[in-house]
């Protein structure tokens, strides 16, 4: 494909050097206009020092993310969490992300404003990851800030603010920087290998993120647009050869390989843990297409709030609202603009469109019978939320969108030159000086009224207004949820009707301006956009916003809790559970408190049998928040459970209340059964488990290691309350000082029993992480050294000379 560059009303194929410097400077601008309305839309979290607190964060992000940045900053690697689930993997748990960048550099700030400066980086890298993608695609500079602004913005990133969904909309950032690499790739006149690196760097910061879901999606959405633009390339080409971009996509793919190989200290505990987790056989086609994006809610690409909002609790769709793919109003209809006008000039035309076709069919889930068969295929089984291909129908559309803005902005500065060619003879008229005077009040209104105004539609009492204004319906004909139905439909359609008008106004103005047509239409339509997305999306950030005082107070624990004995002064690490009223299983890390429940897409299968056991599950039923009911049962017992939290004041003669105050109480269970360590002789073939609580005294207790002395001499095999997982190996001591390895195997109900030696005095247990991961990702980490550095050097003159120097003069 040619790249047309146009300054100063000439074009041409090569710029020359001020013509360069005239581009570079545009896309820093273009990327400083995307930046500032990102950063214009979070202001909240710049000037008032607020941060996302809501959904999953308080539930399960904030309390993970605290106990790896205080594991870390000790020098510690987090790869076992004893304070949920009764013990569970943390590594190798992928949504933990210990390792991810961008985290390590907001590990700075205090923790109170972790997600607040997180939301930002992201929206902010995936809009300037859109804005490259446009550039590459063709899109001048500003054209592609709108694609940016859109994409940073856009729908499906601010419902996921309130839901706390904060892996998602940080996995959907890297999504257009991956499909930039994949374009590069392809398109690359040179050599293809600095791309083809940069795709397996973005492939491992994606995976590492913590969503291996959308790095999944990527990876085949990153494949398809490389596939079909270079197919659609060959196909442009006079002699097409359509091996070679199946050979192309090949090796890209394999790179992508690559990437995930960088990451095989995250990716091979990964998998090990997938193993052993409750997700390992996949997830149902009913639980898979959970939070799907429903045919019927295509209208809301315009009118994103016409099925109303969870925000205001006016959301009547029959489909769950997690899933919205809106971006503006203008940004479809640009798309459609560019891919009916530019198809044939522009080879990545029909890849973008293919992409967001697939993107959004794929979307549709439920409703889609498509969907069952892309089910059947490795690795889709084991996902839910289809709504979840969305970010790749939104990086393609808003990159169509810039390119749309491109042709409009080139037919209008096309006819403005021939309208000058004929009127050169005729006396100036002064149309241009009106027409620029009211695209500048446009503009200021736009700017001063827009964003309160769209806002306000959303708004029943704004609705109201419409209502009696525009004597579209009478209040006596709608009533109740009618009336709210009619209202949210009404107040959709109009939003979506003013920013038409408006955009429509101008381009209208944009094409009777003097001087640079273009850039004032990519100006104001950048504009128009911006105050499109940013209405729609500040109620979603204003929702989950929580003052820093109140996100400290949250963490803090409440003074009830001071009755349970904190494990530094207990004798044996006790475990506590909160009952399904009191709903905040990992807020109890903060606590270092034990507790057997916990908010986790994954745990132990041997750990959800024993809970379902207890409370009653299926075991085809799937649970990832633990919501515990049942006070007095024998898992309990085995778990050592011996504190209750809840809200409720309970009556039973198996628990005693200890403490109550704020709201919560606490019981203590006055079972003689329960035990972090039972026995039984040692070869001795069933036979009843003895707590053997009172022979071992614990010296250490911590999160990757046990260390316990024992009383007895006699050999003896013991149970003990913990998890079996591969990875945790024992040692004892003998009379004599000599040690013996002890072999770990799992028992009947999934906890760690081993064979305690005769004449044993002391019993370590302790974790040891698989070094296949470190070592394979060190060593991809050098081979990507060594790439990298050739590429570097081998596009330069000296190490041209020196190859050519040892290897001849045809070199």
């Amino acid at each position: 494909m040619r790249v047309e560059y146009r300054v100063k009303g000439r074009s041409g194929g090569c710029p020359g050097d001020d013509e360069v410097q005239l581009i570079m400077k545009r896309d820093v601008g273009a990327a400083m206009l995307t930046a500032a309305a990102i950063l214009i839309f979070g202001h909240a979290i710049l000037l008032e020092g607020a941060s996302p607190f809501r959904g999953d964060i308080p539930l399960q992000f904030y309390p993970w993310k605290c106990y790896a940045r205080d594991m870390l900053a000790s020098g510690e690697i987090p790869y076992w969490n004893p304070y949920t689930h009764g013990g569970a993997p943390f590594l190798a748990n992928i949504q933990s992300a210990v390792f991810y960048p961008l985290d390590w550099l907001l590990f700075l700030f205090p923790m109170e404003w972790f997600y607040g400066l997180s939301l930002l980086l992201h929206l902010l890298l995936g809009g300037l990851g859109a804005c490259g993608l446009a550039r590459l695609c063709g899109a001048s500079a500003f054209p592609s800030a709108v694609a940016g602004i859109a994409y940073g913005l856009n729908g499906f990133a601010m419902i996921h603010i309130p839901a706390g969904n904060h892996l998602t909309y940080a996995g959907a950032a890297w999504a257009p920087w991956l499909m930039m690499a994949a374009g590069g790739f392809i398109t690359a006149s040179r050599s293809r290998l600095p791309w083809a690196l940069a795709g397996a760097g973005i492939v491992f910061l994606h995976f590492i993120c913590g969503h291996p879901q959308m790095t999944f999606y990527s990876l085949v959405f990153s494949c398809l647009f490389a596939l079909s633009l270079g197919v659609w390339r060959e196909r442009l080409s006079n002699q097409p050869n359509y091996w070679t971009p199946a050979l192309r996509t090949g090796v890209w793919s394999m790179f992508l390989v690559f990437g995930v190989i960088l990451a095989a200290f995250q990716f091979i505990p990964t998998l090990q843990y997938f193993g052993e987790a409750n997700r390992a056989s996949g997830l149902g086609l009913e639980a898979a297409t959970e939070f799907s994006f429903a045919p019927h809610r295509l209208i809301t690409l315009l009118c994103p709030d016409y099925f109303g909002t969870m925000i205001r609790g006016t959301h009547y769709d029959s489909f769950v609202y997690w899933s919205c793919a809106y971006a503006g109003v203008w940004i479809p209809l640009l798309a459609l603009i560019a891919l009916w006008k530019t198809s044939r000039r522009n080879a990545f035309v029909i890849p973008l469109a293919i992409t967001a076709f697939f993107g959004l069919l794929l979307a549709w889930g439920r409703g889609n019978p498509f969907y069952a068969l892309m089910y059947q295929l490795p690795g889709f089984g084991h996902f839910r939320a289809p709504a979840k291909y969305l970010p790749y129908y939104l990086a393609a559309v808003c990159v169509l969108a810039s390119l749309g803005i491109e042709h409009l902005g080139n037919r209008a500065y096309d006819k403005l030159q021939k309208n000058e060619q004929r009127n050169s003879e005729q006396p100036p008229r002064r149309t241009w000086r009106w027409a620029t005077a009211a695209l500048a009040g446009i503009m200021m209104v736009l700017v001063y009224f827009g964003s309160p105004f769209l806002g306000g539609l959303s708004n029943d009492s704004a609705a109201r207004i419409l209502q009696n204004l525009y004597g579209m319906a009478s209040s006596a004909e709608s009533t109740g949820l009618e009336r709210i139905i009619w209202m949210e439909r009404a107040a959709s359609v109009i939003r979506c009707l003013l920013l038409l008008g408006a955009g429509a106004v101008c381009f209208g103005l944009c094409r009777l301006t003097p001087r640079a047509p273009r850039m004032a239409l990519s100006v104001t339509m950048g504009l128009v956009v911006f105050l499109d997305v940013y209405s729609f999306g500040q109620p979603y950030l204003q929702a989950s916003l929580m003052s820093l005082e109140n996100i400290r107070a949250s963490a803090a624990p409440p003074r009830a809790i001071g009755a349970i004995r904190p494990p530094r002064l207990s004798p044996q690490p006790e475990r506590i559970m909160n009952l399904k009223d009191f709903d905040i299983p990992n807020v109890l890390m903060h606590w270092r408190l034990y507790n057997i429940a916990g908010y986790d897409p994954m745990s132990l299968r041997a750990y959800n049998r024993q809970i379902g056991l207890m409370e009653g599950w299926k075991d085809s039923d799937y649970h990832d928040n633990i919501q515990l009911t049942r006070i007095n049962h024998p898992v309990l017992d085995r778990l050592n459970v011996r504190y209750v939290l809840t809200k409720q004041e309970l009556q039973d003669k198996s628990l005693e209340l200890r403490s109550a105050g704020g709201g919560i109480r606490v019981y203590e269970r006055l079972s003689d059964k329960r035990a972090w360590a039972m026995t039984r002789p040692a070869g001795a073939e069933g036979g009843e488990w003895r707590p053997a609580d009172s022979d071992v005294e614990f010296r250490t207790y911590a999160p990757h290691e046990i260390l316990f002395g024992w009383r007895p001499g006699a050999a003896a095999l013991m149970r003990v309350s913990e998890w079996h997982y591969p990875g945790w190996r024992a040692q004892a001591r003998l009379g004599d000082d000599a040690l013996q390895e002890i072999e770990i195997e799992p028992s009947a109900e999934g906890f760690r029993q081993f064979t305690i030696p005769e004449n044993t005095v002391e019993v370590r247990m302790y974790y040891q992480a698989p070094r296949a991961g470190w070592a394979l990702s060190g060593f991809a980490a050098i081979l990507f050294a060594m790439l990298a550095s050739f590429a570097v050097f081998a596009r330069t003159d000296r190490f041209l000379s020196i190859m050519q120097k040892l290897m001849g003069r045809n070199f």
